[in-house]
């Protein structure tokens, strides 16, 4: 669907106003996981300078349009499964003063399926906003699926129940982060000694009281108004400046580079600027390596049984969006067996084993919070025997064996952290001339995943 959108522009003192440019974007909402790319086609007076842009997520496969009446911008949407608002930015640089900036906003809509629980034979329909998704008949426990598509902002849903003359008309929470996109942009660039100017935009007109800014390699001026504009001069010696523009009172950021020129550089001439390519501004991202640490036992029948911890980390792979992570992981694990034996008297055989596997990880199902994962690993067990008796000489012996497990893992999510439940199937034999063990069979255990 093509969808004809006007351009919001920032409008700051001391330029010229520009005629507004029309920008078209195909599609003008982009569906996560469907859509994988936006083209934006924007008009422009004859003769303006090389269009620029940057964007609050995701990335444009040519920043710099130069020539044309007509500029056309391809935008790759981020790799995310969450409803999120897309800023993007465009602007041309001026010989003084800021730049007007051009801001476009696109929604991120994000697929799920909510389960709710109703009276049996019920037909259920979800209230996102102006948009129903239904009805979808309950099952004979009371449960319905129903797939949906969130848009950004939204964080409850109306479900409508109704079975013969029976209503019933309920809230529930839908659990999206809570993020609002911001994009900063430094011009011109390269940054002249004498100094420039950083623009900051949001999913709504911002104000400078409103935001924080930190620089390196600068110093940054407070606006003499309300708009979010600021005079940057580039500190003594620097080669390169960055400024981080944060929301008060939140965690939104978003980072603004650029190089410094040469003190012989020439003052940008009156007439639009001739193209440069420029540093990217880029949102300052979180790190998706996750921890976890997982505690609890084994059990394979007799004396094959025993404790188990878990050390781990994973990393999600950059591929259908992100719904399988490779997985590193090291562990120990101990069987023991006290026997006596009648005419000899007491044995004790122990058995200490550190598995160190790798794996993969599935996400089978995940609402709101709540997630299902599938596992699957193999790596290898080392292992040390010892035994004692009152009737032999004690001794130890240690081997390595092959070890390989297939596990379901339920995850429920609180911010950083998860609290898991884990249980797994497990092939660990633990075998030498003296010791016939299993260090396998059924598992189960508790723990926690931390994502930095």
């Amino acid at each position: 669907m093509v969808f004809l959108l006007f351009l919001a522009v920032v409008a700051l003192p001391g330029v010229a106003a520009a005629a507004v440019p029309e920008v078209r974007a195909t599609p003008a909402r982009v569906v996560l996981g469907q859509d994988t790319s936006v083209e934006l086609e924007l008009q422009v007076p004859e003769g303006t300078g090389p269009l620029r842009a940057t964007a609050s997520t995701g990335s444009f496969v040519q920043p710099v349009v130069e020539q044309g009446k007509v500029r056309k911008f391809q935008w790759t949407p981020p790799d995310v499964r969450y409803p999120l608002l897309a800023v993007l930015a465009f602007w041309v640089e001026t010989p003084s003063g800021p730049p007007e900036v051009a801001v476009v906003r696109i929604p991120l809509v994000g697929r799920t399926t909510l389960p709710i629980t109703t009276d049996p034979g019920a037909e259920v329909v979800i209230e996102l906003g102006a948009a129903r998704f239904g009805p979808v008949k309950a099952d004979r426990r009371g449960k319905a699926k129903v797939p949906v598509e969130v848009p950004p902002g939204m964080r409850q849903a109306r479900v409508l129940a109704t079975r013969g003359s029976l209503k019933t008309d309920r809230l529930i929470k839908i659990d999206v982060p809570d993020q609002r996109s911001l994009v900063a942009l430094l011009t011109p660039e390269p940054l002249p000694r004498s100094g420039g100017w950083v623009v900051v935009v949001g999913e709504e007109p911002l104000t400078a009281a409103e935001l924080e800014l930190t620089a390196e390699g600068a110093h940054v001026e407070d606006p003499k108004d309300a708009s979010p504009s600021y005079r940057v001069s580039p500190l003594e010696g620097s080669q390169s400046v960055s400024v981080q523009a944060r929301r008060r009172g939140t965690k939104d950021t978003a980072q603004a580079q650029a190089t410094v020129g040469r003190v012989e550089e020439r003052p940008l001439p009156p007439s639009p600027p001739v193209a440069s390519t420029p540093t990217a501004p880029v949102v300052a991202s979180t790190s998706k390596l996750a921890i976890h640490l997982l505690a609890g036992a084994f059990f394979a029948g007799g004396a094959n049984r025993g404790p188990a911890v878990a050390l781990g980390a994973s990393y999600p792979l950059p591929f259908w969006n992100e719904r399988v992570a490779a997985e590193v992981e090291a562990g120990l694990r101990r069987a023991a067996l006290d026997a006596r034996i009648d005419g000899y008297g007491t044995l004790h055989s122990s058995v200490l084993a550190g598995p160190v596997l790798a794996s993969a990880r599935l996400t089978l199902f995940e609402r709101s919070a709540f997630a299902v994962y599938g596992r699957a690993g193999a790596g290898v067990l080392p292992f040390q025997h010892d035994v004692s008796s009152d009737f032999q000489a004690t001794f130890g012996e240690s081997k390595l064996a092959p070890m390989a497990f297939l596990a379901a893992q339920g995850a429920l999510r609180f911010s950083r952290v998860s609290l898991l439940m884990e249980l797994r199937g497990e092939y660990g034999p633990a075998q030498t001339a003296r010791l016939n063990a299993q260090l396998g069979g059924i598992g189960a255990s508790l723990g926690v995943r931390y994502e930095p």
